[in-house]
């Protein structure tokens, strides 16, 4: 019955834009290659940032979807299809962390046994921070986010056949799964991955931290996603200013919480004033690495806070588009203030090896997306909370 009251099109992908796509990650990939055999010190903190960047778009995608199952909403019901575009996409961001497991022994000190032998606060975290323990967990974190995401997308899509309300129910049990086991992996996972770059230094708020930067990148990944569907015409009668109003919220509240986190960090830092933990700071502060600082701080919250603040600003897309896209800047900017310093002491330095993996995964990450919504419906006709989301005429 819902989908009589709506026209839904079909979704062909721009081969322009395809092919584009396709030209940059092809650039990028080569000049991850060469990066890796003329300059690997330097590749390889870039790959980890492009790996860590587009996982977190899927998994938070994923958060997305998941939330809006448990709590029973249907405002989002109609665009639902783009997180779960996203969702496909997850396993580029796994086999790209995966291959970063052969870049241990450049990323991570305490995988080094000339260098844990000398230092015995690393000799102690030993039984945590090994190599085999490390890979294992990060295979269980990436098989376990894998199946959830898997069977939350592909159920949704099977419910496009019948309108089985039972489909529904089996996706509020998955939704609950994932939640729950996503929040303690993703801790840990951000612990393993980028806190452990410099192992001398702990957080406890550091798992927060960065799924309020994750979560909040994914966000601003499904508005631009779902703007750009509404301008080629194929959520025309799915898409409204109500539900850019409601995608404008929930921005706007995460990039607060998010400033929210990154100050309590810094103050607690600042205030207890404790060697080991004020110089990641520190490093963080000297020369012109303080650029870096402040501009992570203005993409992520001050632009977003500023602009988003009046109600209306929620509702025009083309502010809400802007906004996210600089937001999208700016969660590539806080991913290199946490993993580059240590590579980078005397000054950050921005070049090809910095920019090529991102050049090569994010493209790759969109044209997924985009063949995905080629292949599915990209409004789930067969929910049965579908009319909740349409727009009433």
């Amino acid at each position: 019955m819902t989908s009589q009251r709506i026209s839904v099109p079909v979704f062909a992908s721009d081969r322009p834009t395809i092919r584009n796509l396709a030209a940059v990650a092809a650039a990028g990939g080569i000049i991850t290659l060469a990066g890796l055999i003329f300059d690997p010190g330097r590749i390889w903190p870039s790959i980890l940032l492009a790996a860590y960047y587009v996982a977190g778009l899927s998994v938070a995608a994923g958060v997305f979807i998941a939330l809006q199952y448990v709590s029973n909403a249907g405002w989002s019901v109609a665009f639902r299809r783009v997180p779960e575009a996203m969702v496909s996409a997850f396993p580029l961001g796994a086999v790209m962390l995966l291959v970063v497991m052969a870049g241990i022994p450049v990323l991570y000190e305490w995988s080094r046994a000339d260098i844990v032998a000398a230092d015995h606060i690393l000799s102690a975290k030993t039984p945590w921070l090994n190599v085999p323990f490390f890979a294992a967990r990060t295979v269980f974190y990436l098989a376990i986010w894998g199946w959830l995401l898997y069977k939350l997308s592909t159920t949704s899509r099977r419910q496009d056949a019948d309108g089985d309300i039972r489909l529904t129910a089996a996706n509020k049990r998955h939704s609950v799964v994932y939640i729950v086991a996503f929040a303690f992996t993703f801790t840990l996972a951000s612990m393993d991955w980028i806190m452990s770059l410099e192992p001398h230094w702990y957080s406890t708020i550091f798992g927060i931290y960065n799924f309020c930067g994750v979560f909040l990148n994914g966000l601003a990944a499904i508005a631009v996603l779902a703007i750009l569907l509404r301008r080629t015409g194929h959520f025309r009668e799915v898409l409204t200013d109500v539900h850019l109003l409601n995608l404008g919220k929930l921005i706007f509240a995460f990039s607060t919480f998010w400033m929210y986190i990154w100050f309590s960090q810094y103050l607690l830092i600042w205030y207890a004033n404790i060697p080991e933990e004020v110089v990641y700071m520190i490093r963080r502060q000297d020369g012109s690495w303080v650029v870096f600082t402040v501009v992570n701080v203005v993409f992520n919250w001050l632009i977003p806070f500023i602009v988003l603040l009046p109600r209306w600003t929620k509702r025009n897309d083309g502010l809400l588009l802007k906004v996210c896209i600089i937001i999208m800047i700016g969660h590539w900017i806080d991913l290199f203030w946490m993993i580059l310093p240590p590579f980078m002491p005397a000054a950050p330095v921005v070049s090809a090896w910095e920019i090529g993996p991102p050049a090569f995964a994010l493209p790759l990450f969109f044209m997924i997306v985009f063949r995905t919504l080629s292949r599915h419906n990209i409004v789930p006709v067969g929910d049965p909370m579908l009319v909740e989301s349409l727009p009433r005429h």
